[in-house]
């Protein structure tokens, strides 16, 4: 989900996360799971904390706007680094260090975990 939301707000440059939403349906992941039986909105749930985690995180510029019912999101791009975390993301012997070191130090996988695990590779 890191992966793709990157990617799409790098290729794409939605204004919203509803924009984002639209613009991710091209992944046959995103594909796959909206066919199935699970409910949407786990998927849209799953991709609105990735979003906020990114934003949170620095590698993605928007603003959050948390109202009674809804969370509107505005998004500007990724920052530099958000872009330097994507391209690192897409170097396959990046992303195999990066599932060796979770599965040899046995930390769950979440975007804050990832963004800590990027950081030291890249830094």
């Amino acid at each position: 989900m890191y992966k793709i939301t990157l990617e799409t707000i790098s290729e794409q440059n939605p204004k919203d996360f509803q924009e984002l939403l639209d613009d991710c349906q091209h992944y046959q992941i995103i594909k796959d799971y909206i066919a199935s039986d699970e409910p949407n909105q786990f998927l849209i749930q799953n991709m609105e904390n990735t979003l906020i985690s990114l934003i949170n995180d620095g590698l993605v510029s928007g603003i959050i706007s948390p109202l009674k019912y809804v969370t509107l999101i505005k998004l500007n791009g990724l920052t530099i680094l958000g872009c330097q975390y994507l391209k690192k993301l897409q170097e396959q012997d990046i992303q195999q260090q990066i599932k060796n070191s979770f599965k040899n130090s046995g930390h769950i996988m979440s975007t804050k975990a990832l963004t800590q695990a990027l950081a030291e590779l890249i830094f």
